[in-house]
């Protein structure tokens, strides 16, 4: 059975045996059986989960109290990008014409986040943060998307550590820094530097950061 989170007070609970608590962490196994418990801890605040770049920091992007929760816990506000489970729902966040919808289906799913002028949309405000870009990720990695499906909802995403620190790469070293997160691990200890970030809102694409994603102009 699908175990269910009663989440009080930004501390994580369980009613049934079955998962490995570490400190204070729940910490799950990245897989079809956990997709709810993922959907049920992205109601309410933020979880930990592995990518197909770094593991994500995410959070409800339509969420203002739940954004903040990531603000306070990063000591940085936005920008923050958002992941999507599908191309088809980038235009409900960005203005994109047809040049650059081909640009993103030859780098999406992948590890990529691609920059688009945003439109108006149900995002919240802490998404973005006044610029009038948005960042757009569709990774390659089935746990994420079908989270994202289930959950109905795009979700900011943002690298494990507090602002000036190194982001965790193994999601079971958690414990020995921070406490009461909910984590969903896939295991795939990857040395990730990151998805390479590419600015196409305009007619020539701008690199912006290099990472895993191999692009040459």
């Amino acid at each position: 059975k699908m175990l269910l989170l009663k989440i009080r007070n930004n501390t994580f609970g369980f009613t049934k045996n079955g998962i490995k608590k570490i400190m204070n962490n729940l910490y799950f196994k990245a897989d079809t059986n956990n997709i709810l418990n993922a959907v049920e801890g992205l109601k309410k605040n933020f979880i930990v989960h592995s990518t197909d770049t770094l593991n994500s920091l995410s959070a409800d992007a339509t969420s203002d109290s739940c954004i903040q929760k990531v603000i306070d816990f990063k000591n940085r506000r936005g920008p923050f990008s958002i992941i999507l489970n599908s191309i088809e729902h980038i235009h409900n966040y960005a203005d994109i014409n047809k040049n650059q919808l081909e640009i993103a289906k030859k780098l999406l799913p992948g590890p990529f986040t691609i920059l688009l002028k945003s439109k108006d949309s149900n995002l919240s405000t802490l998404v973005t943060e006044g610029s009038d870009l948005v960042g757009i990720r569709i990774p390659n990695h089935k746990f994420t998307l079908d989270m994202i499906e289930r959950f109905k909802s795009p979700i900011i995403t943002t690298s494990l550590n507090k602002t000036g620190e190194k982001p965790i790469s193994n999601l079971k070293n958690v414990a020995k820094v921070y406490s009461d997160i909910l984590i969903f691990d896939d295991e795939q200890h990857r040395d990730s530097k990151g998805s390479t970030i590419l600015d196409i809102s305009k007619n020539e694409i701008k690199i912006v950061r290099y990472g895993d994603g191999e692009y040459n102009l």
